[in-house]
C-alpha cells in the first residue's frame, strides 16, 4: 500500500473510531428526543403522525427523522429510545466519515478549473477515483472533522433522540456530492440530496437552496437544469403539499411555536458567546483560517466548492444569531460550525499545513481531555442556556452526584425521566385521572425548601376531549403517559392554541410564548366551578365562551375536524392565508363567543 493510500484509510478509520466513541461515551436521550418518539408511537398505532390523536399538530421539526425511526420500529421489537440514540449515531459517524471522504475527494487533483466549466470539461476529464490522490502524491490528514468531534456538546448530540445524527449524515454526503459533481459526476444525485433539505431541518434548505441554484447555473444544457430540477423537486414538494392539506400550516409546527420570523440579534450573539468562551473557540477560528489561507483557497480545483461551502455556513450562523440561539447550550450552532469545517475537514500536509494540523490536534486533544463541566444555575429564571445532556443527567440522577463526568451515559429511557423531582407522583396521579374519568391534571409546588411537587387532578363537566394535562417538558410527560390522554404545553409546541399567542419580549429563546391558565382550563372539559383558587373562575368561563368564537372556528377545524377531501382543500388555503400569521389576544373579553363546534369525538388507537 503506498503512502498516500495509507494516509487516507488511517484518516478515514480514525474519523470513525473517534466519532463512535465520542457519541457512544455521551449517549443518552433528551426531553426534546423524547417529543419525536411520542409522534412515532401515535404513527404506529395507526393515529397518524399527531403528538395528540384527534390533533394534526406537526410537534417534529424533522420530517424524515420520525420517519426513519418510526419505519424501524414497524420492522423490530427495539425500543424507540434505543432506535433514535444508536440510530442518530450510527447516521453521526456515517456522516463524518463521508464528509471526509469528500475531502480526500477535494484534494484528489482530478477535477476542473471550476465550477462554471464542469459541464464543458466533464466528457474530456477522468472519472475521479481514490487512485487520483496517489497520482498527485498528496499526503492528507484530517483536521477540520476532529475539531468539531472535540467539541462535548458536538458529541452530545450525536445522540439526543433528536435529528442531529441525520443532519450531520445529510450535510456529509452533501460535501461529498457537491465535490463529486465539480469534477464530473452525481450530478442528478447531488440535486436530489439537495432537495431533501427541507424535510431534515427546514433551515436546511438554504444549502440546498444555494447549491440547487449553483447547479442550475452551472449546468451544461437546458436538458440537464430540467434534470436537476425533476429530481430535486418532486419529494419536498410533496411532502409540502401533504402539510399544508394535512396539518393546515407551511411550516413545521414548531416554527409557528418559536416565531422563527423574528429578530433577537443581541440574544443570538450571547448564544454564540456562550458556546465560545468555555472551549476558547477563537483558538480553532484562527487555525482554520490559516489552513485555508495556506491551501484551500490557493487552490483553483478546491477554492470554489469550498467558497460555495463557507457561504452556506456563513448564511446558517447569521440565522442562528438572528432569531435568538436556543436554550440548548450550543445546539443549534454545531450544524454550521460542521458546514463551515467541511472544507477543511482533511487538509494536505506540507510543512506549513502540518504545523497548523499539530496546533489544531493539540487544541482537540485539550478540549476532549477536559471534561468541561458547566454551571448550572440553581432558579429556573436562570435557565436560559442550558447544557441541556448535563442538566438532565444530573436531575434524573443517571449522573451520580459523586461521579459528575460529563463522559458517561445521561438518561436513556423515558422511564429515567421519572426520576425528576417534577414527576413526582405523576404516574400514579394520571392512573387515577384516567379511571375517574378525569377532564386534568395539573402540576403543582408543594414547598420550595426542600423543591417538591406533586400532581392533582381536575373534574370533569360533561364533554368529549380525552383527560388533558399541560407540562412544559413534553417528551418525558408524553412518552410516560398513555395515547388516550391529551398531552399539551403552555409554549405551543404541541398546543397551536398557544403558539398563537404574542411573542413574550426578553424571554426564553424557544419559550417566549405563554398560554394563561385560564386558557389551559378552558380548552378542556374540566369544572369550571371546581377549579383551584389560582385559575381565575370568570376568567375561565369567559375564555371558553371566546373559544367558541367565530374567530377561532377556523382555526380549530384546520388541525381537529376529521380529515376528509374538504378539508384538505381547506387546509391549503387556511395555509396560504390565515394560518401564515394569525394570533390571538390573552384577554377573553376581546371575543364575543359564539357556537361553533371545536371538538370533535375521538377515539385513540392504543399501543402497549
Amino acid at each position: 500500500m503506498t503512502k498516500q493510500r495509507a494516509t487516507t484509510s488511517i484518516s478515514l478509520l480514525i474519523v470513525a473510531l473517534l466519532a463512535t466513541w465520542g457519541g457512544w461515551s455521551r449517549r443518552w436521550i433528551s426531553d426534546d428526543g423524547l417529543i419525536v418518539l411520542r409522534t412515532v408511537r401515535n404513527l404506529l398505532a395507526g393515529n397518524g403522525p399527531v403528538f395528540n390523536a384527534g390533533e394534526r399538530v406537526e410537534t417534529n421539526t424533522s420530517t424524515l427523522w420520525q420517519y426513519l425511526i418510526a419505519a424501524v420500529g414497524a420492522v423490530s421489537n427495539a425500543r424507540l429510545e434505543s432506535i433514535a440514540i444508536y440510530g442518530g449515531l450510527a447516521l453521526a459517524v456515517i456522516g463524518c466519515v463521508w464528509a471526509t471522504w469528500g475531502g480526500v475527494r477535494l484534494w484528489a487533483g482530478a477535477g476542473r478549473e471550476g465550477l462554471r466549466h464542469r459541464g464543458a470539461a466533464a466528457d474530456n476529464a477522468p472519472a475521479v477515483r481514490s487512485r487520483a490522490l496517489v497520482e498527485n502524491g498528496t499526503l492528507v490528514a484530517p483536521f477540520g472533522i476532529l475539531i468539531y468531534l472535540a467539541l462535548p456538546t458536538a458529541r452530545d448530540f450525536m445522540t439526543s433522540g433528536l435529528e442531529w445524527g441525520l443532519a450531520v449524515f445529510w450535510l456529509g454526503g452533501l460535501w461529498w456530492a457537491l465535490v463529486t459533481w465539480s469534477q464530473g459526476r452525481a450530478v442528478y444525485f447531488l440535486a436530489f440530496w439537495a432537495g431533501l433539505s427541507w424535510l431534515i431541518r427546514p433551515e436546511l434548505a438554504l444549502h440546498g437552496g444555494i447549491i440547487g441554484l449553483v447547479m442550475l447555473w452551472c449546468a451544461h444544457s437546458w436538458r440537464e437544469r430540467a434534470g436537476i430540477l425533476a429530481a430535486a423537486i418532486p419529494v419536498p414538494l410533496a411532502y409540502e403539499i401533504f402539510r399544508m392539506g394535512y396539518y393546515g400550516l407551511l411550516v413545521p409546527h414548531t416554527a409557528v411555536a418559536k416565531s422563527a420570523a423574528g429578530s433577537e440579534w443581541r440574544s443570538g450573539i450571547s448564544y454564540v458567546a456562550d458556546f465560545v468562551r468555555p472551549y476558547y473557540l477563537w483558538i480553532p477560528v484562527i487555525l482554520v483560517i490559516a489552513v485555508l489561507l495556506l491551501s484551500v483557497l490557493r487552490e483553483k480545483r478546491t477554492w470554489l466548492v469550498s467558497v460555495l461551502m463557507l457561504l452556506c455556513g456563513g448564511l446558517h450562523l447569521l440565522y442562528v444569531i438572528r432569531v435568538g440561539g436556543d436554550f440548548m447550550h450550543g445546539r443549534m450552532l454545531l450544524l454550521p460550525i460542521f458546514v463551515l469545517l467541511l472544507p477543511v475537514a482533511v487538509v494536505p500536509l506540507n510543512k506549513l499545513t502540518g504545523a497548523v494540523v499539530l496546533a489544531g490536534l493539540l487544541w482537540a486533544g485539550i478540549t476532549a481531555a477536559r471534561d468541561y463541566q458547566p454551571h448550572v444555575p440553581d432558579k429556573a429564571v436562570d435557565l436560559r442556556i442550558v447544557d441541556e445532556r448535563f442538566f438532565w443527567s444530573g436531575a434524573t440522577h443517571t449522573r451520580a452526584a459523586d461521579n459528575p463526568s460529563a463522559n458517561s451515559p445521561g438518561p436513556m429511557h423515558a422511564e429515567d425521566f421519572l426520576n425528576f423531582v417534577g414527576l413526582n407522583d405523576f404516574p400514579e396521579t394520571l392512573a387515577q385521572a384516567r379511571e375517574n374519568n378525569d377532564a386534568q391534571i395539573a402540576q403543582i409546588l408543594v414547598r420550595e425548601d426542600p423543591l417538591e411537587f406533586s400532581w392533582i387532578t381536575f373534574p370533569r363537566d360533561g364533554g368529549q376531549q380525552m383527560p388533558s394535562l399541560t407540562f412544559i417538558n413534553l417528551g418525558m410527560v408524553g412518552m410516560n403517559a398513555p395515547l388516550d390522554v391529551r398531552v399539551l404545553d403552555s409554549v405551543g409546541l404541541s398546543n397551536p392554541l398557544a403558539a398563537r399567542q404574542p411573542r413574550i419580549e426578553g424571554a426564553r429563546i424557544g419559550h417566549d410564548k405563554l398560554l394563561p391558565l385560564e386558557w389551559q382550563a378552558a380548552d378542556t372539559d374540566a369544572a369550571i366551578d371546581q377549579l383551584p383558587p389560582w385559575i381565575n373562575q370568570e376568567a375561565t368561563a369567559q375564555a371558553r365562551k371566546a373559544l367558541h368564537s367565530p374567530e377561532f372556528e377556523e382555526f380549530f377545524k384546520s388541525y381537529r375536524e376529521p380529515m376528509s377531501v374538504k378539508r384538505f382543500l381547506a387546509n391549503l388555503k387556511f395555509a396560504l392565508g390565515p394560518g401564515r400569521t394569525l394570533e390571538f389576544s390573552k384577554d377573553p373579553w376581546a371575543y364575543p363567543g359564539g357556537d361553533a363546534q371545536i371538538v370533535w369525538p375521538t377515539k385513540p388507537n392504543l399501543d402497549q
